[in-house]
């Protein structure tokens, strides 16, 4: 239990604030209610661990708070920046307090937190305040004190406390309530004391207060039995506050109190288009999603929705009623495929992968649980004509590989590389060639399998000759196969144009009809087209066709284990879109499957998804720049396809849920 400074009248953290909340309204009618109440106040350094029996009672989460961090440090590192951005001296702040409702049984509603930043005095520096409206928005307010109140002197008196009015005030830029337009300001009083907590805001509007709302309470400290008492004195608190919240607009609704819109702010006329039942229940699933985190929703009509701020990235959804339509149809296609059709889109000024980002992140916990556990009903089973037999492996590789080479010409860089780069890690990516940070990849993969002058290589997984050209001008005999007969026939023209046709053969082979003994395989991003249900034959086929004490590289895009476990068996948008029978391994079930099917022995595991994020983002900007000198190239959804398809995988890499990595495994001689 971290404690105030010795002489300092603050209150003992964790503590729980157990008191009431009052919201009043003065105009254009007057009404008020009240009722008990407690929240919780810790210190970011210093957070509650509640046990896991306890956890129900008061689940505090970082992520619901400010850009949704997954930890407290970083949580208070953003409040810092908020005050710096604020033009405030963060470097004096040395604890944030931060009072804030927990979850109760995974419930986390809270219309306001606020963050006390103090000074190693414990005087107050500034106050962030974050105000929550029901419909999944958020605002953060940056406050500095009142002259003469940020010393030891509050506004209780009592020596010690940082009770004090806010200067200023603040613009209201929220859409909170329905009876209330976002004119006017703010003002804001806070008091922390050992004997009180408080937190009060007042809305005035053209010189007259209109509206106030105020929690306030005794700190107590947060020991289990407190914790326990107060739970069941004060049953279900976030819930209960919802549905105060809720109770109170019916009552004002029912004394016909004007409403307000959240596009204008004037009288409702034009309202969202509606969704009707083939969409209604993923849009709120979707309005749920976004509530948390940075993005904004916006509407035909102007209405927003989401945690997102002036900076964070907004979506367009054009046509409301075809986009939820489609998403509650087929959730994994209906998101990808309304971007293809148009019916949503992003604003100006936000990028697609940046869009992808804050879902990428906290794809695991978007999903309510209870919703959650029913996927598998609503997820597709992979299509039998998608399987990698060996006609079936022939025709997905066609599908994607033979589009044609003018089309890959247009993104990949000279090397015609398609699989991720390795950057020199001491310098700025952006000031790097892209191809040669594919000669690095690639070089990386060659002296990990041991190719030298004279060495028998198998390359699995052709691409269009690069990696053989490079092995080749060491000295190495290569033989390279692939399935895709655009990408044979332009790889044997490259390697007549160099002429190593001595010592390269490429061939249209199944992997599993390879014989003879080599020295080294590579394969490169090809082990994501072989299917779950044929890991065990490839990694056969690696061991017997490596000669005893060979090494073999495998690249490869992995994903967390439980991941693959809540996803190998259904069909997503990539797979029907862009990689038919494609999967994804994790290295747990890669190394299961070498273990029990083999002999092989890995001894060595280089991860570098960051390095993917920055060669797709290369891609993806290539190919907007390109795309109307494309030659085969198709027609509009088309491009917004290949678009979504890119900027998806950028996010992926970029924020950890995929990663890529260079596997070495050797035979035991």
């Amino acid at each position: 239990m971290t404690r105030a400074a010795v002489g300092a009248r603050l209150p003992a953290t964790p503590a729980l604030v157990v008191g009431s909340v009052r919201h009043t309204r003065l105009t254009p009618i007057r009404r008020d209610f009240s009722n008990r109440h407690y929240q919780w106040l810790i210190d970011l350094d210093s957070p509650p661990q509640p046990s896991r029996l306890l956890a129900p009672l008061g689940d505090l989460r970082p992520e619901d708070h400010l850009d949704g961090p997954m930890d407290f440090t970083t949580l208070k590192s953003q409040v810092l920046q908020r005050v710096a951005d604020g033009g405030l001296d963060s470097d004096r702040v040395r604890r944030v307090l931060l009072l804030a409702h927990a979850r109760i049984l995974g419930h986390a509603f809270d219309p306001m937190s606020v963050f006390w930043c103090l000074d190693e005095s414990d005087a107050l520096v500034a106050a962030l305040i974050e105000v929550r409206n029901t419909y999944g928005g958020r605002q953060v307010y940056v406050a500095r004190p009142d002259a003469g109140s940020t010393g030891t002197t509050g506004a209780t008196g009592n020596t010690g406390t940082t009770g004090t009015t806010l200067r200023d005030g603040f613009a209201k830029e929220l859409f909170v309530s329905p009876f209330n337009d976002t004119t006017g300001r703010y003002a804001v009083r806070l008091n922390l004391g050992e004997d009180k907590v408080l937190a009060a805001v007042r809305l005035d509007r053209d010189g007259r207060p209109v509206f106030t709302a105020q929690v306030s309470g005794a700190p107590i400290p947060a020991t289990t039995a407190n914790l326990l008492r107060t739970a069941a004195t004060h049953p279900l608190m976030t819930q209960q506050v919802s549905a105060f919240i809720r109770a109170h607009g019916i009552a004002l609704w029912v004394r016909r109190l004007p409403l307000y819109t959240r596009a204008a702010g004037g009288p409702y006329a034009d309202r969202p288009e509606r969704v009707g039942r083939r969409g209604v229940l993923a849009q709120r699933l979707v309005h749920r999603a976004v509530r948390d985190l940075p993005i904004t929703l916006r509407y035909p009509d102007g209405t927003r929705v989401g945690a997102g701020g002036d900076a964070d990235p907004v979506l367009e959804i054009v046509r409301p009623a075809a986009a939820f339509a489609r998403i509650q149809a087929h959730p994994k296609i209906g998101i990808g495929d309304g971007y293809v059709a148009g019916d949503w889109t992003t604003a100006p000024g936000t990028d697609l992968a940046d869009a992808f980002a804050p879902f990428a992140q906290r794809l695991g916990s978007i999903l309510p649980q209870q919703i959650a556990r029913f996927r598998r009903i609503a997820d597709r089973a992979i299509p039998e004509a998608t399987r990698n037999s060996r006609a079936g492996a022939r025709a997905n590789i066609s599908a994607h590989y033979d589009l044609g080479n003018d089309l890959f010409a247009g993104f990949l860089d000279e090397s015609m590389t398609y699989s991720s780069a390795l950057f020199d890690a001491a310098r700025p990516v952006d000031d790097q060639d892209l191809t040669a940070a594919q000669h690095r990849k690639i070089d990386r993969a060659l002296d990990g399998a041991g190719v030298g002058p004279w060495t028998r290589l198998l390359e699995i997984g052709t691409g269009w000759g690069e990696l053989a050209l490079r092995a080749a001008r060491r000295g190495a005999e290569v033989t390279t196969i692939t399935l895709s007969a655009e990408q044979a026939a332009l790889a044997t023209e490259r390697i007549a144009a160099a002429d190593l046709t001595d010592r390269v053969t490429v061939s249209l082979t199944d992997y599993r009809e390879v014989t003879g003994s080599f020295d080294a395989i590579v394969s490169i991003e090809m082990l994501e087209a072989v299917g779950e249900e044929y890991w065990p034959r490839y990694f056969q086929v690696l061991r017997d066709r490596l000669a005893p004490g060979g090494s073999a590289v495998v690249q490869t895009i992995l994903m967390d284990h439980e991941r693959l476990l809540a996803t190998r068996n259904s069909h997503g948008w990539i797979q029907e879109r862009i990689f038919p029978g494609g999967l994804i391994p994790s290295k747990e079930a890669l190394l299961e499957v070498i273990d029990r099917h083999t002999d092989l022995a890995v001894v060595d595991d280089f991860r570098f998804g960051k390095h993917y994020a920055h060669t797709l983002r290369r891609w993806r900007t290539a190919f907007a720049a390109n795309w109307p000198r494309i030659p085969s190239a198709a027609d509009e959804s088309f491009r917004r396809t290949w678009e979504f398809y890119l900027a998806y995988s950028e996010a992926g890499f970029a924020t950890g849920y995929l990663d890529v990595s260079q596997l070495t495994l050797r035979r035991p001689r």
